[in-house]
């Protein structure tokens, strides 16, 4: 009985480490990056090319609903640095292709791509960022959904922890 107890201990105590993974690496170590440890890693895609990990992230309005918070790393090798505006231009036109794409004209910051898109029944808040590291172009998509029960603390959080995770790619 006790060996159980202390198998299942064990398995406890390895699940809750295993979930509070905060660094992560891609391309080869080129590209590293931190998350908060409450982000649940839902796919992760370590080589050829594209490389992405997707996160979710908890937000108890989303509970028993198909909607959800979520922030995606993705990476792509380039040629050279010089193809990494037309990268950014590629994925801009794509983003533009999505149901629902309506620019977020309030946005100030010129290096984001912030608009809003419709997933079902629901429309989204969507944040492209990109950046370079050596000759692989990483974007980052933090989309959460807009819900009336989602309170503005939690948005306010979400949000700086997107800009934690970007700011973490340039250390």
């Amino acid at each position: 009985m006790k060996s159980s107890a202390a198998l299942f201990l064990i398995f406890v105590s390895t699940l809750a480490f295993a979930q509070a993974k905060t660094d992560y690496t891609l391309n080869g170590d080129q590209v590293r990056f931190r998350v908060p440890p409450d982000w649940n890693a839902i796919m992760e895609k370590a080589d050829g090319d594209p490389q992405a990990v997707i996160f979710q992230v908890p937000d108890p309005a989303t509970q028993g609903t198909e909607d959800t918070a979520s922030v995606t790393v993705k990476t792509r090798s380039l040629k050279a640095s010089a193809d990494f505006a037309g990268f950014m231009q590629d994925e801009f036109e794509r983003s533009k292709g999505q149901a629902g794409y309506e620019n977020d004209s309030a946005n100030k910051d010129a290096s984001i791509h912030r608009y809003y898109v419709t997933r079902g029944k629901t429309r989204y808040l969507v944040s492209d960022n990109y950046h370079l590291a050596g000759n692989v172009a990483v974007e980052v998509r933090c989309q959460r959904p807009l819900l009336d029960a989602t309170p503005a603390a939690w948005n306010d959080a979400f949000d700086a922890a997107c800009k934690g995770v970007v700011a973490s790619l340039k250390r």
